[in-house]
């Protein structure tokens, strides 16, 4: 009856079963007998099958745990529960403090002694006992604060991104970076300025975003040197134009030329068959010229095998470079701590911000010497106004005294007085959003849809030489130099951007200009920390939305009325920048129920606007470019001899269908039926063009 391993319900029935058999009299005719028999066969048979279910359970748990020591074996830094230990320099054997995630969970933990040579892809074989976890008395709260909870580093992720680096560095084998036109050095002409995006992904998925990339182009365009007027240049046509659907502000040209390219990744570049390389063509046709820059450091070392084959200078130059941190100090504050992966600060870049490493293609803008100044924009952003002002200062066009008094100069705490005696340097907006602890002493990044620069070649060498030396502090996470670190996109363009400017660069070499970010880069973003997790704007009803207000300024200061961005009317803004308000292409509601709600609407019919005036000058009758007097004599832009891009009768019809959207025309101009991405209505491509 003692049935090792049944239920007690089968082992009750069974001795039930075998008590009426022993006192049942016996049948001449064996029925008795046999039907024992089949009971006791019936019970035998479904005996097994539960042994055979709990060894198959037995099995699966058996194969998980040898999958996830599997996965452990490309990471040697201890993990104990899940959570990353913090190793403090010179403590490896002393107990330390391991935290949740959300610091809910507090627990002390013994580590064994790791040696920084050992093979760091062997795997970390457990004890025959479980590690005992005590509960501490105490916790230090440097270490806290410090923390910084990262994924453990599993072989498969770290073959994705090497995969996906040699990829990249393929496609310089048989390919150079395109040379940059001199502007033209007529006197009577004003400097050409360059304005830059960035490319480094194209799919499905991003097609909407190229609707960005060409308003962006148009705002540039209509607020530059050349540009005539819509309204004249609509005067003489037979096309009738709602005028009063056209932009409120700018629109009446500049007094500086422009050039506009796209810096273009090779998983995005245009000699690619296919949907990967259909972005890049419809940007390169409606105006924007590509240029394939490569990374200034490999991420990965590039294999042996690699460089045996005959291959382009580039190539070689990238070689030569190693890969991220192949100079790192072995010894200091800045070196690699112990118990730290080799390639954990490689991975951080991978997947540091919005684009990982690829985000750093942005600082090739420093390498368009041709140019006197060069602007980097995202695509989500727009040219509300000319920028003339700016750009005198910065090339020293102007009166000292008068452009300092024109100039939107952000005066905060990290600020650093500027010498308009001098030409500028850089001048930046900082992303005080990002700040996780406001002090007015605490780190902060230079905000990454928005840099104006002197190129220099000389300074786009020292980022390559930041690079390599690969000085990022992690656990804690500290940084570039040990300084500058612990925000959004700190190990990519957003934190070596101060890096450079406040750390690295010679002293008094450069002068840059820190400007008000509600005039510049304006975001409609909230001065003050939210009781939310997420920098949030201010509610209207605070018991509704659920979070109200910090008595505490991101800046560190105790009053920021003085940048409160999300209260600032459009009219006073020179650039926007769609991230808080969301994309206009998602059909942005703008933040309902917030303070903001007022500024997102109207920097959101602002772009809507401007895409509606781009249409309009698409439709306009072609004109002969031989035909065209003065143009070239006087300076003017060529493009205003090549504005016709919608020619085709069937094309004109589906762009007066794509204005019919429901949703609030006087805002969305009928470009949207609903909100949300889906409810957006798509430019239609210029004519002979795929989008």
């Amino acid at each position: 009856n003692n049935l090792i391993g049944v239920p007690k319900m089968y082992q009750r029935r069974s001795a039930r079963d075998e008590s009426t058999s022993l006192h049942s009299p016996r049948r001449s005719n064996g029925t008795t007998a046999t039907s024992s028999r089949q009971q006791f066969k019936q019970f035998d048979l479904g005996t097994a099958s539960l042994c055979l279910l709990i060894c198959l359970v037995l099995q699966i748990e058996l194969l998980a745990y040898k999958l996830f020591i599997s996965d452990s074996a490309g990471d040697d830094t201890p993990v104990v529960h899940g959570v990353q230990s913090i190793l403090p320099r010179g403590n490896e054997n002393k107990l330390i403090t391991a935290v949740s995630s959300d610091n809910q969970q507090q627990k002390e933990v013994h580590l064994p002694q790791l040696d920084e040579e050992q093979d760091t892809h062997k795997e970390l074989i457990p004890s025959k006992k479980p590690t005992k976890v005590i509960q501490p008395t105490s916790v230090d709260e440097s270490l806290l604060l410090s923390y910084e909870p990262t994924k453990k580093l599993k072989k498969s992720r770290i073959k994705k991104a090497r995969g996906e680096t040699l990829n990249r560095l393929n496609f310089w084998k048989n390919y150079e970076p395109e040379k940059i036109e001199p502007p033209s050095n007529i006197t009577d002409l004003p400097p050409e300025i360059a304005y830059v995006t960035t490319l480094t992904k194209c799919s499905t998925a991003h097609r909407a975003s190229l609707d960005g990339a060409a308003v962006l182009l148009h705002s540039i365009r209509r607020n530059s040197y050349g540009w005539i007027p819509m309204h004249s240049q609509s005067s003489s046509s037979s096309v009738e134009f709602d005028q009063s659907l056209w932009p409120k502000y700018g629109g009446n040209g500049g007094r500086y030329r422009y050039r506009a390219y796209v810096i273009v990744d090779p998983t995005a570049s245009p000699t690619l068959k296919g949907g990967h390389g259909d972005c890049a063509r419809f940007l390169q046709n409606i105006g924007w010229t590509i240029l394939h820059r490569p990374p200034l450091v490999p991420l990965f070392e590039v294999p042996s095998d690699e460089t045996l084959t005959n291959h382009s200078a580039t190539f070689d130059e990238l070689i030569k470079a190693g890969f991220v941190g192949v100079q790192r100090p072995t010894t200091g504050d800045t070196a690699r701590r112990p118990g730290e992966h080799p390639n954990k600060l490689r991975m951080i870049l991978y997947n540091d911000g919005c684009c990982g490493d690829t985000e750093l293609l942005k600082l090739h803008t420093y390498g368009l010497e041709g140019h006197e100044l060069a602007v980097h924009l995202d695509f989500d952003s727009l040219i509300l106004r000319p920028m003339d002002d700016l750009f005198d200062a910065m090339l020293r066009k102007q009166n000292d005294d008068k452009v300092a008094n024109s100039l939107a100069v952000a005066k905060l705490p990290r600020s650093k007085p500027v010498d308009f005696s001098r030409p500028i340097d850089a001048a930046f907006t900082r992303d005080y959003n990002s700040v996780k602890n406001p002090r007015p002493d605490s780190p902060v990044g230079y905000q990454g849809g928005f840099l104006i620069v002197r190129p220099s070649q000389t300074v786009l060498e020292r980022y390559r030489k930041i690079l390599q030396r690969g000085e990022f502090n992690l656990n804690p996470r500290t940084g570039w130099g040990n300084k500058f670190g612990n925000f959004y996109g700190d190990a990519t363009f957003q934190g070596i951007l101060p890096y450079y400017y406040e750390d690295i660069a010679p002293p008094g070499e450069h002068n840059e200009l820190e400007l008000d970010r509600c005039i510049y880069n304006q975001m409609a973003d909230n001065p003050r920390k939210s009781t939310h997790k997420f920098p949030r704007a201010t509610p209207l009803d605070p018991e509704a939305m659920g979070y109200k207000d910090k008595n505490m300024c991101r800046d560190g200061r105790d009053d920021c009325s003085d940048t409160d961005c999300q209260r600032t009317d459009p009219k006073d803004s020179i650039t926007a920048h769609f991230t808080f308000c969301k994309k206009p292409w998602d059909c942005s509601p703008g933040l309902p129920g917030t303070v903001a709600l007022e500024t997102c609407l109207g920097l959101l019919s602002e772009w809507y606007a401007v895409r509606r005036e781009l249409e309009d000058w698409w439709l306009l009758p072609r004109i002969d470019p031989e035909k065209v007097t003065g143009v070239e004599s006087n300076g003017l832009s060529y493009y205003n001899s090549q504005r016709s891009f919608y020619w085709n009768e069937r094309t004109v019809d589906r762009v007066r269908e794509k204005r019919r959207g429901s949703l609030q025309p006087d805002v969305y101009k009928g470009y949207c039926d609903a909100t949300g991405s889906s409810g957006y209505l798509k430019m239609m491509g210029p004519d002979g063009l795929k989008k």
